[in-house]
């Protein structure tokens, strides 16, 4: 170490010393003492500053060393665990298999498995692992639905202090009994129904990180896989023994099942997109292509044909709507992947002939495979952002109380600068189906913009870069409406430039919606900033005196400065219904001094007036300028009883 110090001492040592310290992979306690050393050693203030600098990057490297070393092991870990997994074929030996890795690979206390019985509200305890008192393999248990989603992964730090959850006294019980506080469950699925859930805890609270939720998932994924495939040979051993017809269905389903196998060997074995896909593509006897969420191409074989954006869209949004394989009007095969409620994208398949029979369970295998390599790439990426951009929206609609450096920091990890301008657009089409094609295209839209997408109570919500509000709900209008083929309302607000700004613009484009719908204006677009009345009814400032002065301001003026009585002349001539002579009857004037004072008027105002929808706005300007006269004489004085 003495050498070490004698060579900082000198300017511009100090980096050499830093690199052998690295090269020699010596303990970070050496780092630590360096400067301290070298102080000791009475190394000069200038070349102790760069010596400081030196150790500060030094041990930069070397935390980002040890990063990339947990995380290469974590991943060869999972990389076990899914071969394990892949390697049981039957259903209860897969459970158990994947209760010991999910606990060993997440080096938690205890994991479990419950799977979904005939019973509403209860579930079954079939895989147990961890050393345990109460919970056991065969007990049934209360179900809480805020744990046990279809569609997403669940965590919290602290089981016993959650309100999410329904604490029911035999859960609370069991939980207690165990000790358990930190909890994770993640969904399984035997196809496309609900399966069970995995869970794994741990005896103290903790928090998990996104990127251990995502590794969770990504496992669950996997055992997915293999619990249809599993599913499938019973199914062919139980054809096996029936009827001739059956016996053909046995073979195709082995068959399938066996491809799927080669496929996963593919992903487990480090393969990447264009290796499953050249696999896939020899036995569904076809070319493949694979789109991102946004639409864009992540790998592809040879022979696919060329389609318009607009039909590739089109493709997406119509397989994640029914979550399964469709045939399109163009010959193509559309298959979403998927993993739970998150979208990875879509794969296409141009087939060489029409599919035989099995080919498309196999082409939903091959998707299913795809999307776990995709969600696996995803979680071992630099930055898994995917859950975050698909929850960043949502705590800016529903948490605008928190610290706004936090959501700028959650954003920028995305590319996205919420101190810039962005506009809030709100989508709701008509008669809503039970499907999830709004959501989907708007998730595709707000990729392609570097926008953020949220959905609530059947509405798209979108956060986007721009300063036009009235602009961003036309291009949302004109892109979501051919692809649902029926009408959507469109309305947004804005611009805001900072992220306590989004929650009120989201309200505003909200009420201005529902306007619009109450108005008959469905079908429409427009922004709340747009119409002068609209603006004043759905406002959080409500300026109806702004609102006043700019519809009959110079009227409302020249009367006071000349004394005439022009305003109170056109409230009568709207009330009068536009004519001339009855208008005159009510101010028992002459018609001639009405018609002067109606030119007069459109001097004042402008010469499109009496045009329908300025001729509304003035109508409601003097309606609410009587009716704020009235209430300010009704007011009463300070001081009275």
């Amino acid at each position: 170490m003495g050498s070490i110090v004698s060579q900082g001492r000198k300017a511009g040592a100090s980096a050499l010393t830093v690199l052998e310290l690295l090269a020699a992979e010596a303990p970070i306690s050496h780092f630590e003492s360096l400067v301290d050393d070298a102080r000791r050693q009475g190394m000069g203030e200038a070349d102790l500053a760069l010596l400081e600098t030196a150790k500060r990057l030094g041990l930069a490297v070397y935390a980002q060393a040890e990063r990339r070393q947990r995380k290469e092991a974590r991943l060869a870990a999972f990389i076990e665990a899914g071969k394990g997994i892949a390697t049981v074929f039957d259903v209860p030996s897969l459970l158990s298999v994947l209760a010991l890795k999910a606990r060993q690979l997440f080096d938690l206390d205890i994991a479990w498995i419950t799977v979904f019985g005939r019973d509403a509200g209860t579930v079954t305890v079939s895989a147990c692992d961890g050393h345990t008192t109460a919970l056991r393999t065969g007990l049934r248990i209360p179900d809480d639905p805020a744990m046990s989603s279809a569609n997403a992964p669940f965590w919290t730090p602290d089981f016993t202090t959650d309100e999410r959850l329904a604490h029911s006294y035999a859960l609370d019980s069991l939980m207690e009994s165990e000790g358990i506080h930190a909890v994770a469950a993640i969904p399984l699925t035997d196809g496309a129904r609900p399966f069970g859930t995995l869970y794994v805890a741990g005896r103290s609270a903790r928090w998990f990180t996104s990127a251990e939720v995502s590794l969770m998932t990504s496992l669950a994924e996997l055992a997915d896989l293999t619990i249809e495939k599993t599913r499938m040979l019973e199914r062919a051993a139980d054809c096996l023994s029936g009827a001739e017809g059956r016996r053909d269905e046995a073979r195709t389903a082995a068959e399938t099942a066996a491809v799927h196998g080669r496929l996963m060997s593919v992903v487990l074995d480090g393969g990447g997109l264009d290796a499953l896909l050249d696999e896939a593509g020899r036995h569904l006897r076809g070319a493949l292509r694979v789109h991102a969420p946004d639409g864009g191409i992540l790998a592809g074989t040879d022979g696919m044909p060329a389609e318009s954006e607009t039909d590739t869209l089109r493709a997406m949004v119509d397989a994640h709507a029914l979550r399964e394989p469709i045939l399109l009007d163009c010959g193509l095969w559309a298959a979403p992947l998927l993993a739970g409620d998150r979208d990875l994208g879509t794969l296409l398949l141009h087939p060489a002939r029409p599919l035989a029979d099995g080919d498309d369970r196999l082409l939903s295998l091959t998707a299913q495979t795809v999307a776990a390599l995709l969600l696996l790439q995803h979680t071992t990426a630099p930055s898994a952002s995917g859950h975050d951009r698909d929850w960043l929206l949502d705590d800016l609609l529903t948490s605008a109380q928190r610290p706004a450096g936090r959501f700028e920091e959650r954003a920028a990890r995305l590319g996205i600068d919420l101190t810039r301008p962005h506009v809030v657009v709100v989508a709701r089409p008509e008669d809503e189906v039970q499907d999830n094609r709004t959501a989907i295209w708007a998730s595709s839209y707000a990729r392609r913009m570097n926008g953020l997408k949220s959905m609530h109570a059947g509405c798209a919500v979108l956060l986007l870069p721009g300063t036009d509000a009235t602009a961003a709900a036309e291009q949302v209008s004109r892109g979501l409406t051919p692809l649902l083929d029926r009408p959507v309302t469109v309305c947004a607000s804005g611009p805001v430039t900072s992220p306590a700004g989004v929650s009120a613009a989201f309200q505003e484009a909200l009420r201005c919606l529902e306007a619009m719908i109450a108005l008959g204006a469905t079908g429409g677009f427009t922004s709340s900033g747009e119409h002068g009345f609209l603006g004043v009814l759905l406002s959080d400032t409500h300026d109806v005196e702004g609102f006043i002065r700019s519809m009959i301001g110079p009227l409302v003026a020249y009367d006071t400065q000349r004394y005439t009585e022009f305003t109170r002349t056109l409230d009568a001539y709207f009330d009068a219904g536009g004519s001339i002579n009855r208008t005159a009857e009510r101010l028992h004037v002459h018609p001639n001094t009405v018609g002067r004072r109606l030119e007069r008027i459109g001097d004042l105002l402008g010469t499109n007036w009496q045009q329908p929808e300025r001729a509304f706005e003035i109508q409601l300007a003097l309606r609410l300028s009587r009716i704020q006269h009235v209430l300010k004489t009704r007011r009463p004085s300070l001081g009275s009883d």
